[in-house]
């Protein structure tokens, strides 16, 4: 749920990127990071565990400018892909406004893109939150592997439907901005009073 504070006039949004582990959810920050002006982000924030996997989240606050009057801070999350981390996730998952489901596009990973997305409903059941009513977007990552699950096998096991879905290759930096300039708009647009 987006944090408005009138006084200082600012607009807070929080984007979870969620996924199995190994999915490449902090390849995606690194690269945001490593590419948007220093001006325009904040610090990145990574808790690591002793195997040098995201232990708790990473996080990357991006600040849109000013042009509703509000300074727009987008706050960007990982949440740790490792079954063991349940409670991390369910914990990040508070207050999301939008989510960035990283899928593995290995032709061994499909049942944990499954599971991690049924473990992702059963949180935001848990939060109250019904995912099917959420602004999402797909990201199909590694799209550079050969083999490759088939985009249609992997859609169709995701239940993707009708919602934005991009091909990636995340340490390569394609398609990562563009997904997060659509989960951007699409919260926005979430926000904004219908006329």
């Amino acid at each position: 749920m987006a944090l408005v504070h009138l006084d200082q006039r600012q607009l807070h949004l929080k984007i979870v990127y969620y996924g199995p582990g190994f999915g490449g959810k902090t390849t995606n920050l690194m690269h945001l990071h490593n590419r948007i002006p220093p001006h325009l982000r904040g610090q990145w924030v990574a808790l690591k565990s002793e195997e040098d996997r995201t232990l708790y989240f990473d996080f990357l606050p991006l600040n849109l400018g000013s042009g509703s009057g509000f300074q727009t801070r987008i706050h960007l999350y990982t949440v740790p892909g490792q079954v063991r981390f349940r409670r991390s996730r369910l914990v990040m998952l508070r207050d999301v406004d939008g989510i960035i489901f990283v899928a593995d596009s290995h032709p061994n990973r499909l049942h944990a893109n499954e599971d991690s997305l049924k473990d992702l409903e059963m949180n935001l059941v848990e939060l109250g939150l019904d995912l099917t009513k959420m602004p999402k977007v797909f990201q199909l990552n590694k799209r550079d592997l050969d083999p490759k699950t088939p985009e249609q096998v992997m859609r169709r096991s995701l239940g993707v439907g009708e919602n934005p879905c991009f091909h990636a290759v995340a340490n390569q930096g394609r398609g990562v901005l563009e997904t997060l300039k659509t989960m951007t708009k699409m919260v926005l647009r979430e926000l904004t009073p219908a006329p």
